[in-house]
């Protein structure tokens, strides 16, 4: 777990007016945050408290949590009361960008009182949270949240979030009559960490953006966390039958259906064993465990949700058992200062354009976003960025509107879908039509939740 005051010189407690004081959690808030999140964060047809949220963050506020600390949390507190009326979280964690990595925040957790609403709070909580964020080192933040809401804090939509594939019952393919399931499943123990480790490794490299998990995490996520956490799962190891002591993969499935649906969130399989010769025996070991699932909550079992992301090699290896797409929503990013990001990850931009047929050009990129702008130096293979600023509307070898750049440098969309989507979004020089879209393809993502 990270160590240190993620918040040296923070400006907390602080007064906000009308009897209301921002303060910073502490172990001994634990019971009071999570209670009030469970009754407040709530989806419209949601009844609290939701014992879901409740466990997961009192595993979050623990302090034996891999990437949560127990003073992770701002809340408001209005004084006559002593109740907590708002609350935002922050956690802390590396992730990767074509393999550089980088210093991130994640705000979470985000809610109001109803009668508290639309009176700043929320956002006198975000400015600190960046403000804490900065002290970090962070040189992004990223936050799955409800539409629209988080662009007004200089978010932008720019990395795909879940999204997957859904197998219905009728799908699973039968096993053929006198026939056995070549591979089997069995529970996931203390010694399989290391396999699962490199199997979750082996799963990074195909996303652009990912975020390492270390033993301690996958200790954690298998054995540590509450069974009524809402993302308390079982983990599986996938052997062939009559060898349980030689796995070939790892599949990992929610404790809880997700409505009707058994959800699988996490499924690899190592190198030397064809994903599929190994598909039809899973599907129907999974299918065989959401009867038991149902059974924990008293609901109707109907299919098998494979949470995986847009891509998978399981989609490509039984595409006619998984008829239903899953269309991704997206991660909100925020990125303060280009220039110091784009100097992060210049080693990935470099390793692109020393692989391609631009390799060897020497010259100055000027990114326009309109108000402002940076400038990218590549001399000698070596990329630099610094701020910039256009002297008139159209000055740039490429114009950017509002933060859809962020977009193109995350690989969510291709230069020619946002120049196709927005008028203004230009290209404006042969060296920016011929160098962007090699620093900047369109490249898969798929985010494990680092909480």
């Amino acid at each position: 777990m990270p160590g240190g005051d993620p918040a040296p010189g923070s400006a907390v407690p602080r007064a906000l007016g009308d009897g209301l004081v921002l303060r910073r959690s502490s172990l001994a808030d634990r019971e009071r945050i999570a209670s009030f999140h469970a009754n407040t964060l709530l989806a419209p047809d949601e009844t609290p408290p939701l014992d879901r949220l409740y466990f997961w963050l009192l595993d979050m506020l623990g302090g034996d949590h891999p990437t949560g600390r127990p003073d992770d949390f701002l809340y408001v507190e209005d004084t006559a009361s002593g109740r907590i009326v708002s609350s935002v979280a922050l956690s802390s964690a590396t992730w990767t960008y074509d393999g550089v990595e980088i210093p991130a925040g994640q705000p979470d957790v985000v809610s109001t009182a109803p009668e508290y609403r639309r009176r700043g709070l929320v956002a006198a909580q975000f400015a600190e949270i960046h403000d804490w964020s900065e002290r970090q080192g962070h040189v992004m933040q990223v936050i799955p949240g409800i539409p629209w809401y988080y662009r007004q804090f200089g978010y932008e939509y720019a990395l795909n979030l879940e999204g997957g594939r859904i197998a219905y019952r009728a799908n699973v393919p039968d096993l053929p009559a006198g026939e056995s399931d070549p591979f089997t499943l069995r529970p996931l123990t203390e010694p399989d960490i290391p396999f699962l480790v490199d199997l979750y490794r082996q799963a990074c490299a195909r996303s652009l953006v990912a975020v390492p998990r270390d033993a301690a995490f996958w200790r954690f996520d298998a054995f540590g966390r509450s069974e009524r956490s809402g993302l308390a799962s079982e983990h599986f190891v996938i052997v062939p039958a009559g060898q349980p002591d030689a796995p070939v993969g790892v599949v990992i499935a929610a404790r809880r259906l997700w409505g009707t649906q058994l959800g699988v969130r996490f499924l690899e399989v190592a190198p030397g064993t064809p994903m599929v010769t190994v598909a039809p025996s899973l599907l129907r070991a999974l299918d065989a465990l959401g009867p038991q699932a149902a059974a924990r909550t008293d609901k109707t079992y109907d299919a098998i949700c494979f949470e995986l992301g847009v891509e998978h090699p399981l989609f490509d290896a039984l595409p006619s058992a998984l008829p239903r797409e899953i269309k991704p929503y997206a991660w909100y990013v925020r990125i303060p200062d280009l220039p110091r990001f784009l100097n992060v990850i210049a080693p990935a931009l470099e390793r692109r354009l020393a692989a391609s047929p631009q390799a060897g050009w020497n010259g100055d990129l000027h990114l326009s976003f309109y108000r402002s702008g940076l400038r990218l130096h590549v001399e000698s293979g070596r990329i630099t960025a610094e701020s910039w600023r256009p002297d008139h509307a159209e000055a740039g070898d490429a114009l950017f509107p509002d933060l859809t750049f962020l977009k193109v440098l995350l690989g969510y969309r291709s230069l020619a879908d946002v120049t196709h989507a927005y008028p203004d979004c230009i290209v404006a020089s042969s060296a920016g039509q011929a160098l962007l879209p090699i620093l900047f393809p369109q490249r898969y993502t798929h985010v494990w939740d680092p909480t």
